[in-house]
């Protein structure tokens, strides 16, 4: 009954939060201490500024702050971990895994996090240094140091022992890490293995030695591949001797495969992944600048192909009416296949080498809806321009199934090929479809119709 209490419990606006800083205090702890760190993280969100969540930031208590703000944005983040003294982010440090840990010290200035790490206990300090030694998006970056491991040669009964001893104090324990005399990594013992096994069975008997493991150097995208595949809670990481040197649980991964899919969903739109609604009007207004500039000598490259064909749109004033429905149906064809191949670039389901059936699909399907599109757009043409009758629809109908097809073609090569390249396919892959099927579109289109209307 309690539990249910505590799921439907009322929690505190920021408005009201605010007013009890100054008139209940202690009120506003208690309530503060009984929160989740993902609720907290949504009232320091809801605050209309900083100084509002720096006013509620004392109430929140350290062993909860550190989660509640590893959960904001990360320029939200920065900025309230810029105004904390050292003194406090020690705190905040204190009550974290050593991969939440890294992640503070990895957001603040050198000199306090230097600071900060002078202070850790040594083997905290240490944890804390082999993890920042990694690269942030690695599977090195990802992990925790805290796991349980045992000797290869050690019985059930011993291994049981000790974890009642020390497990208590790792969260989300899973798994029983099976090393050798080297700290090599020999198999991996789930807990209900290690429950149901006879007490004087040597776990080296009973450990699962084809447990996947991932290297500490391996990216995250990968990592993430691997816990879909296989379908772990956690998974251990080893270095290149196969020593056996952190965990990487399901959590970690769940925040990977967001980022990930947000980071490839700004790429496409040409966003960059660190933008978010708490950044400067003028950092974002840089960043989507630069695109937009990309973005603007594309439109001129377009622009410069209709006016090779100046003196035929000036005779035919329908010829400037039509052709944005050209480049406009290629454009959202070639996207559409764009999304599909960038996704599955990141699923790891399409590479450059298995690509060739992926292809072949875009490109029928294309052909498939140039056809169908052609002939309906052929007979509105003809209708809607009389004067030009049939001529005109057999026109824009070419154009289209030519420029459809182009779409699926340019939608799948592109994104395969900047791969190829070791580009994110995400990253420019749309301004380039874009101009492809401009270009494409208005050339078709209007030459079709030199050749045979003028």
């Amino acid at each position: 009954m309690a539990k249910n209490e505590k799921k439907t419990r009322a929690l505190p606006t920021s408005s009201e939060a605010l007013q009890l800083v100054k008139w209940d205090a202690g009120r506003l702890n208690e309530l503060l201490a009984g929160m989740r760190d993902a609720e907290l993280a949504d009232l320091l969100l809801s605050c209309r500024n900083n100084d509002e969540r720096l006013a509620l930031i004392p109430h929140i208590p350290d062993e909860l702050l550190g989660d509640a703000l590893l959960e904001l944005p990360e320029s939200m983040q920065e900025k309230l971990l810029a105004v904390l003294n050292t003194d406090e982010i020690e705190d905040v440090v204190e009550h974290l895994d050593s991969d939440d840990a890294t992640d503070i010290l990895q957001a603040v200035e050198k000199h306090v996090a230097d600071e900060v790490m002078e202070r850790l206990e040594p083997d905290e300090r240490r944890e804390v240094e082999s993890l920042l030694a990694h690269d942030e998006e690695s599977a090195g970056g990802l992990m925790q140091a805290e796991l349980f491991k045992v000797r290869h040669d050690w019985s059930v009964d011993k291994v049981i022992r000790v974890l009642r001893r020390f497990g208590r104090e790792i969260e989300n324990l899973h798994y029983v890490y099976v090393v050798d005399d080297d700290d090599l990594l020999v198999g991996v013992l789930s807990l209900h293995t290690l429950l149901f096994a006879e007490a004087d069975t040597i776990v080296a008997d009973i450990a699962n030695r084809e447990f996947p493991s991932v290297h500490a150097g391996q990216d995250q995208e990968e990592v993430a591949r691997i816990f879909d595949k296989y379908d772990m809670l956690a998974l251990p990481v080893v270095d290149d001797a196969g020593v056996l040197v952190g965990r990487i649980t399901a959590d970690d991964v769940i925040d990977v495969i967001q980022e990930e899919a947000t980071e490839d969903m700004y790429r496409l739109a040409a966003l960059s992944d660190q933008d978010d609604l708490a950044e400067p009007v003028s950092r974002t207004a840089k960043r989507r600048g630069i695109w937009l500039a990309v973005n603007l000598f594309t439109a001129i490259a377009a622009s410069f192909v209709i006016s090779q064909f100046e003196a035929t749109i000036a005779q035919i004033v329908a010829l400037a009416v039509l052709m944005p429905i050209v480049a406009s149906m290629g454009g959202i064809a070639g996207t559409q296949t764009l999304t599909v191949i960038v996704r599955s670039i990141a699923l790891g389901r399409v590479t450059f080498s298995n690509a060739k059936r992926a292809l072949m699909k875009e490109v029928s399907v294309g052909l498939v809806s140039g056809v169908m599109f052609a002939i309906l757009m052929g007979v509105i043409a003809s209708f809607w321009f009389p004067e030009l009758g049939i001529k005109l629809g057999l026109i824009i109908a070419t154009a289209m199934m030519i420029n459809l097809f182009v779409a699926g073609l340019a939608g799948a090569l592109i994104p395969l090929t900047l791969q190829r390249l070791k580009i994110d396919p995400a990253l420019a892959s749309g301004t380039i479809l874009t101009t492809v099927t401009d270009v494409v579109g208005f050339f078709s289109f209007l030459g079709l119709a030199t050749l045979f209307l003028v």
